[in-house]
Order: C-alpha cells, then structure tokens, then sequence
C-alpha cells in the first residue's frame, strides 16, 4: 500500500469511526490512569523510604516523610546531606560521600550502605540506604530506598553489652569452679595421703558430704546412685530413700541414658573431670538450674570405681541476673525517655556514669565524651559550681552554665547539683536546657523595648506638633512688626540726623546717636534674618516629626537632603566640633525617593558623628560627589573620633545593637537607617578604625535623564 493510499485509508477511518476511536483512546488513557493510581498507592504503601534524585531530590514517599518527621515539601528541592549531620561517623563529610554515592549510582553500580541522618526534629538516627540508577523519560535518575535501623543497631549495641558482661560473669565464675575443682582435687589427694586411718578419714568425709551446701552424689561406674547427701535431696525435693539406689537419670532426666554420648561416659573412658551447666523441674514443679561437676574416682592402678558429682545450686543466681537485667533496661529506658542528662563523677569530676541522651545537649555521645574530656570540669568549664560548697550543703540548685556544643551551637543550661554514693561516684549532677526558653525571653524584652521605643516616637511626634506651633506664634508675630519697626525708624531717622546737625551727638537707648545710625538697621535685618530662620527650623523640625510618606516618588536632589539636615543640626554640629567641613558637588545627577527619610538616615550619620567626637578640635567632614563609572550619587560623612571595634563593626546595623546604651542609645537609628537605604536600592557602608575615627559612605543609584545639581 502507498503512502497515498494509507493516508486515504486513515482518512476514511477516521471520518468514518470517530466516536469508536474517541472511545478507544479514552480507554487507553483510563487503562494508564489505573497503572498510575497502582504504582502510586505501590510507592506510597512501601514499608521503606523512597527518595527519587537528580541533582536535587525531586520526590518521595509517604514513609520518606515519616522517617525524617517532616513534611514533602521540606524535602523537595533539598540534597540528601542536608539531611545529615556535617561529618559522618568515620569521619568523612556528609556532602562528599553522599555526592560520590550517587555518582556511583549513576554509572549503575548499586550502593548499599549505612548513613547518620538528622530528622527535623534535631533527633539523630541511623538509616540503611540503597542506591540505584533507573531511567525516567529518557532521564537517568537515582533510585533511593532507605529504612531507619536506629532501634536495631541501639539493641545490637545493648545485646553486645549484655553478652560481654555474661561473658565475664562465666569466666569470673569458671575461675571460681576451677578454683574450688582445685580444692577438692587437693582435698581428695589428702584423703590418699592418709589412707592408712581410713576410719578417722571415713568420718572426717562423711562430716564434709552430710554438712555441703553443695548436693553431691556417688555413682558407681552404672550410674547408679550410692551415696548422696542431705543437700542434694533438698535441691531435688527428693526423700533420701528414693534418691539412694536410682539412676542418674531417673533423677535427672537425660536422653543419652548410658549410651556413649552421655557426657559422664567421658570420665568413665578415661577423662578425670567435667562440669556443664543442668536445667530440671522439682517435685514441686519450679524450674532449678545448677551447675554440676563430675570427677571419676579411681583406684591406685587409675581404675574408675566410681564417680563423684557437686551439684552448686544456681537457680537464685540466675534470678538475680534477671533481676538485674530486668532493673538495668528499665533505668536505661527511663534514662533516654526524659530531655535532662545525667552525670555521675568524682569529686575530682572524673566521670564514672554518662546518661545515653547527653548527645541532645552537647552534641557528643557517652563514648565522644569520655575520650575527649577528662572531666565534667573540661566539658563545662572549671568555674561551674564551687566543690566546697557543695560539701557543706550538699546540693547546688538552679546554676545556669552556658556551652558550645559540638557543632559549635550555643546553650544554656541549667544544672542542678547533688551529693551521691553510687558505686564510685560522689557526684550526681543533671543538666537541662533552657536555651528556647532563654531565647523566648530575650525576644519577648526586644518586642517590650521596641513598644516603649515606639511610644516615644510618638511623644515625641506630639511634643513637635506642640513646640512648633506654640514657637511660631510669637514668632510670626516678630515677623510681621519688623519691617514696621524698620520704616518708623527710618520716618525718624531724618529728623533725628536734623537734631544731630543742630545740636550735635546724643544718646539713643542709651548709644550715641552718631552709632546708632549705623547699627540699628542691621540690627533690624538680623532679627528679621534670625526669626525667619526660627520659622525655616521649626518647619523643618515639623516636617521631620510628621508621620512621612512611604511613596519613593520623589525626585531628591542630595544636596539640599543634606543643607535641610544641616540646617536642622546646625547647633549640635558646632558644639561638637571647631573643624567642620561641608563640600557640596556639582553636576550632581537627582535620583528617586522619599526626600524625609533620606533626611533622617543623614540626620542619623551626623548625630552618630557628633557623638563620636570628645575633643572639639577633631573634624567632621561631609561631602557630595557623584560616580559616573557605577551611576551612583553618594553623600559621605567622615569624623575622627573614638571609631568602631572590629568585633562591633558587622553588628552595627543590628536592631537594639548600640555601644551608647548607658548614655541613652537605642540601637535602633542606624538599623532604620539601613532598612531605608535598602528600600531606595542604596547602599550605607562603613569604614573604621578604633581610635583613628570612622567614615560612612550612602550611595544611591542616579536617575540617568539629565538633570543634575548646579
């Protein structure tokens, strides 16, 4: 068929079967749509944590979400180590072995391993993590599955424990039975040794074998019982007649019976002694364990007559061990269940007990701890709390210490201090920390002082409004009786210059007329000039106090921002200073803002400069200029006084931030100032030496339509 004629024969298809195919395709798409659902409800039912990376984790499952205690939201976009902690366990950083994992991975080589995570809420967990290359619309991508192993690797530390210390309780005690198996192989080479008075020897044993607290038996070479005493009957609730005559194992059930897998047959074929742990139910019906040694007795010729067994009876030992067990699991888990750590020392501070949870504080683990400090002393400080007193009181409440943890993290804690007698340690000291609730305080004092700092702005706003109106009314009034004052003297003045010519000089307000002549009307346009300038100030002063507006539409011209705050600072700047230089640029570009708030960040700066001086022959120097390189208009104020600490230098902008708090300082101008200069896309920079004085440089980007300051 030809391409003409398929495409003729689609056609007619097509025209003729439109509702078939239609409905053809919708069930393809509904048939996708159920894989879809299946393989998402698949994804989402994994028992294991499902991550899907590419350079950045792009996906994940519901238990991806439940074992990082987070939402998914929280860990789209994110990278696998920055769900870690900086440096794993062996030491390598997390980024880096994470990032070579999954380059691994794409090559398509799986990677199996273990990995430290850190969920959202700061607790540590250990995960095992399975990486895999899969392929996405043509797009490889990494497959991870995790789990979290916390609890099983924290049981496996636990059962290890357990068996190290059972391991040492079985050596303790086998030393002790090799010991006491020392004894007796001594005791019966005496009973050799004095053979000849077997009678006096006869008694002397019965005495021991009556009088053990150990149950013993003699067995002949059949397993029969020939001889036991009174403790084995107890141990085995048994009368003696019953006991005296029975095998072995009707007593002590055993499945070899006599066969040669029964272990005595050992010292039967030769062996001289045994011991092994045996486990039976009493008359009574309670389970006993006891631990049984077996040695042959034998003739001079080395022929087994007999066999002697010690029954040492453990069954009270063993539930000690439970006890125990049980006791030491629940402390443990009480222990990890409460936020406080735990510390038990000596009264040098040696530490003797580390609760399992000190790693929530400081950051190290029990074992981190011990190898890294020397004492609770090196991990606290040396000036945590006073031995001698705690030995006359013996115990210290309430202290607050403050520590950096392990990641470098700042805490506040509060301890509390106890003398104890706990195995070797004297000392039982428990921290907790208060750091939220230290910061929450803190907080909670800026948000009071950013009220009061509030309410007085607006007193001060209110104060303005009323100095200002209550100054111009008078002031006005001067204003207006001047230039009246000024014609009736000159009306007067030629007939006075007549009374002059005729009768010569006289006095006038108490000057000679000659005098007055010349200097009353410059009297007149200074006090016209000094009212006017009263009225320019207090309208300056008013425009700076009212609640200004946030539109940065502006058109400023930096100059005349900086003569408006001259103007209004005019005073304080001469009383700060005798060398006060002011050079305004030319040809200096306008930009866009808010022409009051640009008033009071320089305001700010000069203030902050008068005060920076304590020696009135020292300079301040302000300047205008423009950069036509970068476009920026900027304005600097230099001073040389008392400058900036380094250690002070980037916190200066900080809000409630000021070395001048005693003397009345806020911290709160030049964070304004800051939060200002960022609103008109400006800069404010500061250049500072301690003692060499400081300079600080606004920059704003220049508007480019031509229009600039003559």
């Amino acid at each position: 068929m030809t391409k003409n004629a398929r495409e003729d024969h689609l056609t007619v298809n097509s025209t003729d079967h439109p509702e078939r195919i239609i409905a053809e395709q919708h069930q393809k798409i509904s048939l996708l749509e159920k894989k879809l659902e299946k393989y998402e409800a698949i994804f989402q039912g994994l028992s294991d944590g499902i991550l899907l990376i590419d350079d950045k984790l792009t996906d994940c499952n519901k238990e991806a979400c439940q074992i990082w205690r987070c939402e998914k939201e929280d860990i789209i976009g994110f990278f696998p180590s920055d769900f870690a902690p900086l440096l794993q366990p062996d030491g390598g950083k997390s980024y880096e072995i994470a990032q070579a994992k999954i380059n691994e991975a794409l090559r398509g080589n799986i990677q199996k391993f273990e990995w430290k995570d850190i969920r959202r809420d700061g607790i540590a967990i250990d995960t095992e993590v399975t990486l895999s290359k899969i392929d996405v619309d043509e797009k490889n991508y990494v497959l991870a599955t995790f789990r979290d192993i916390t609890d099983i690797k924290i049981k496996e530390s636990e059962k290890q424990a357990l068996l190290h210390m059972m391991e040492k309780i079985i050596e303790d005690r086998t030393k002790s039975l090799q010991e006491y198996n020392a004894s007796l192989n001594e005791e019966i080479d005496h009973r050799r040794r004095i053979e000849r008075n077997l009678e006096h020897a006869y008694l002397e044993l019965k005495e021991i074998f009556d009088t053990s607290g150990d149950g013993i038996l003699v067995l002949d070479t059949d397993r029969n019982v020939i001889r036991a005493n009174r403790a084995f009957a107890e141990l085995v609730e048994m009368k003696m007649d019953k006991v005296i005559g029975a095998k072995c194992f009707d007593i002590f059930p055993c499945r070899h019976k006599c066969t040669d897998h029964c272990i005595l047959q050992e010292i039967v074929v030769g062996s001289n002694k045994t011991d092994f742990e045996k486990e039976f139910i009493s008359e009574s019906g309670d389970r006993k364990s006891c631990l049984v040694k077996a040695s042959a007795l034998r003739n001079s010729s080395g022929e087994v007559l007999g066999i002697v067994k010690n029954y040492k009876d453990l069954t009270s030992y063993k539930r000690w061990v439970d006890m125990l067990q049980e006791s030491e699991e629940f402390h443990r888990i009480t222990l990890a269940s409460i936020s406080d750590s735990i510390f038990l020392t000596t009264d040098e501070g040696k530490f003797i007990f580390i609760s399992c949870n000190v790693g929530n504080i400081f950051g190290y683990d029990e074992d981190e701890i011990r190898h890294e400090f020397e004492s609770i002393f090196d991990l606290v400080g040396y000036d945590f709390y006073s031995s001698h007193e705690l030995q006359s009181i013996n115990e210290i409440n309430n202290i607050e210490v403050e520590i950096t943890d392990k990641f470098k993290s700042k805490h506040v804690l509060i301890a509390n201090i106890k003398k104890a007698s706990i195995r070797s340690g004297t000392t039982l000291i428990a921290f907790r920390d208060i750091t939220e609730r230290k910061n929450a305080e803190k907080r909670a004092k800026i948000e009071y002082e950013q009220l009061v700092q509030a309410g007085k702005m607006v007193s001060l706003g209110i104060l303005v409004s009323g100095v200002a109106h209550e100054i111009n009314n008078p002031n006005n009034a001067i204003i207006l009786n001047i230039p009246l004052l000024s014609r009736m003297w000159y009306d007067a003045k030629s007939i006075l210059d007549q009374y002059l010519e005729d009768n010569g000089d006289f006095l006038i307000g108490n000057l000679r007329y000659s005098f007055a002549r010349e200097s009353v009307p410059e009297l007149f346009t200074g006090v016209m000039a000094s009212s006017k300038r009263i009225k320019h100030i207090v309208q300056d002063l008013k425009n700076y106090a009212r609640q200004g507006s946030s539109v940065l539409n502006e058109i400023i011209d930096i100059n005349g921002v900086l003569n408006a705050a001259v103007l209004l600072l005019d005073n304080q700047l001469r009383k700060s200073t005798d060398f006060l230089e002011i050079t305004y640029g030319y040809g200096i570009p306008h930009f866009q803002g808010n022409f009051q708030k640009i008033e009071q960040v320089i305001i700010n700066v000069l203030q902050n400069a008068c005060e920076a001086i304590d020696d009135r022959t020292k300079s301040i120097r302000i300047s205008t200029g423009f950069d036509p390189e970068n476009m920026l208009v900027w304005l600097k104020v230099s001073d040389e006084g008392q400058g900036i600490r380094c250690d002070d230098l980037p916190h200066v902008t900080d809000p409630f931030f000021t070395t001048k708090r005693t003397c009345g300082g806020t911290g709160l101008g030049l964070s304004i100032s800051s939060r200002i200069m960022r609103e008109h896309g400006g800069d404010m920079a500061f250049d500072s030496r301690q003692g060499a004085g400081t300079t600080v440089t606004l920059t704003f980007p220049a508007q480019n339509n031509g229009d600039a300051t003559s």
